[in-house]
């Protein structure tokens, strides 16, 4: 049996809903091409996709749960990877109602989804996740067999996830959290605030970083050594290098294996991190 503490939960998040192909032709949008960069993700060592939905015919932002349901039914016959979908959608869901937010997790129950941790500015526009829509959301992926993935943007969240989801049972260990660093209204993008942020986490938390832009990958490596996973993709950072273009979400996940490797740990498969973030796969 495989020692899951040196496994490392690398997660691939391949569209996002801000980046465009202006930003990077490679952007991945219709359900093949989202399809096909999470099979080439996977190949490359990614055990989790995050899913953001874009339209197939525009390239915008939608949380329409027809075009998830593409997403997820393209992926799933391609490769055994763990399937996250958004219920935060950065720039389209602000101004949506928690239950469009939440439209697509109830249509199909995917393995995980993500649960924001507490409202903010997000650049120069309101973010809203108070207590009640996050005990709302908590319920909801309780009673729908969804893993909850707190999405943590800066440091009072962590004591919002502890006080509202966790103090009352509305979620059960392991706790998963992705740290967000680098966002506009969020906590600064520096080794010394991932640290104050992991230091903080409950007990039982299986956790990665997430570094926007250029620190994506600096924040990566240090959340490896401090025990932790990290998240790349398109969503978050477009480039491989300064200057240079990813070709491909794979790249970037081929950048991060190599990181993990280079610490002696290896990329955790997905049945692997189903089993470090407990989930029990649908029919088990």
């Amino acid at each position: 049996m495989a020692d899951l503490s040196q496994k490392v939960i690398v997660t691939v998040a391949p569209t996002g809903s801000i980046p465009t192909r202006k930003d990077n032709p490679a952007l991945p949008i219709t359900p093949d091409e989202i399809a096909d960069e999470t099979a080439r993700s996977f190949a490359a060592g990614a055990a989790v996709v995050h899913l953001h939905a874009r339209d197939p015919k525009t390239g915008e932002p939608t949380v329409a749960p027809e075009v998830y349901g593409a997403y997820l039914e393209k992926i799933q016959a391609r490769c055994p990877i763990v399937t996250q979908i958004t219920t935060g959608g950065g720039a389209v869901t602000l101004g949506l109602s928690p239950e469009e937010r939440l439209a697509a997790v109830k249509s199909f129950h995917p393995e995980s989804a993500s649960l924001n941790a507490g409202s903010m500015n997000f650049g120069r526009k309101l973010f809203p996740n108070t207590p009640d829509i996050m005990e709302a959301f908590a319920d909801r992926f309780r009673e729908w067999g969804v893993l909850p993935e707190f999405e943590v943007y800066d440091a009072g969240m962590i004591q919002n996830v502890k006080h509202w989801l966790i103090e009352p049972g509305k979620v059960k260990a392991p706790f998963r959290f992705s740290l967000v660093l680098g966002v506009m209204g969020g906590i600064p993008p520096t080794a010394k605030h991932l640290c104050l942020l992991v230091d903080d986490l409950p007990q039982e938390s299986v956790w990665q970083a997430i570094g926007i832009g250029r620190h994506q990958l600096p924040l990566g490596a240090v959340a490896v050594g401090m025990g932790g996973g990290l998240r790349v993709g398109f969503e978050d950072n477009v480039y491989l290098k300064k200057g240079v273009l990813a070709k491909s979400n794979a790249e970037l996940v081929e950048q991060a294996v190599k990181l993990v490797r280079a610490v002696g740990k290896e990329p955790a498969t997905p049945d692997e991190a189903r089993e470090l973030l407990g989930i029990i796969r649908k029919g088990e």
